[in-house]
């Protein structure tokens, strides 16, 4: 059976939708899914980083930065880098970008193979024509403060993406805007709403990745978001 995509849109640096995607993509395969992690920063990376997975043999963009379809997705499925029970694929310090040709065609692959797919995408990739259209064909959620400055990030990024699209807020300290002010004013529903975790950022520091306890409320927050994109 083919896949599916989810990209996770960040609106702005430091709302947090990199460790959304990681933990999101852990909770689905937690289901039973096979899931695959990719990193579209595909010039920088940072999902290996948080991951905690730099060290771990397996491609990277590097090694697929001329692949043209079709593409055994299994096989490449099998030979990437884990993060538990997700497949990761990222970017190393390597200055070799694939293009997107390449890209479009390591997705393909993997949908083909029934990865559900989870998409780690910067604001700023949106200004690729290639990742939009990845995006654009995926079920999205755009990450975003829950403030004024966050609004304005979102409304810059859902521009790009148009219609379908769903919000998922980091809680603030201070100039808060209410959830439904802020879905009002973007005119898009509110998926999710992300607590702060201190821990998650000791758990990187010691190489696990965003591993937070299954009964915190940040890990509620995420399964209550995956729960809203399978229907489980």
């Amino acid at each position: 059976m083919r896949g599916q995509a989810v990209a996770v849109v960040g609106a702005a640096g430091g709302v947090g939708a990199t460790t959304l995607a990681a933990l999101l993509a852990a909770r689905l395969a937690a289901g039973g899914r096979p899931v695959a992690l990719l990193d579209l920063d595909v010039r920088r990376g940072g999902v290996e980083v948080l991951l905690g997975t730099e060290a771990r043999e397996g491609p990277r963009w590097a090694d697929l930065a001329t692949a043209r379809g079709p593409l055994d997705g299994a096989d490449l499925a099998a030979a990437l880098p884990r993060w538990g029970r997700v497949e990761v694929l990222g970017a190393d310090r390597r200055a070799v970008a694939p293009d997107a040709a390449a890209v479009a065609a390591v997705h393909e692959a993997l949908l083909e193979a029934g990865r559900l797919v989870v998409l780690d995408v910067p604001g700023h990739a949106l200004a690729d024509d290639g990742v939009a259209g990845l995006v654009r064909a995926a079920r999205v959620l755009v990450v975003t403060g829950q403030d004024v400055l966050g609004v304005a990030a979102a409304a810059a990024a859902t521009d790009a993406l148009g219609p379908g699209a769903a919000l998922v807020l980091r809680r603030r300290r201070g100039g808060r805007v209410a959830p439904a002010q802020v879905g009002a004013a973007l005119r898009l529903p509110v998926a999710g709403l992300l607590p702060h975790d201190r821990r998650v950022a000791g758990a990187v520091d010691r190489g696990l990745g965003p591993a937070v306890a299954p009964w915190s409320p940040l890990a509620r927050a995420v399964a209550r978001v995956a729960r809203g994109l399978t229907g489980g």
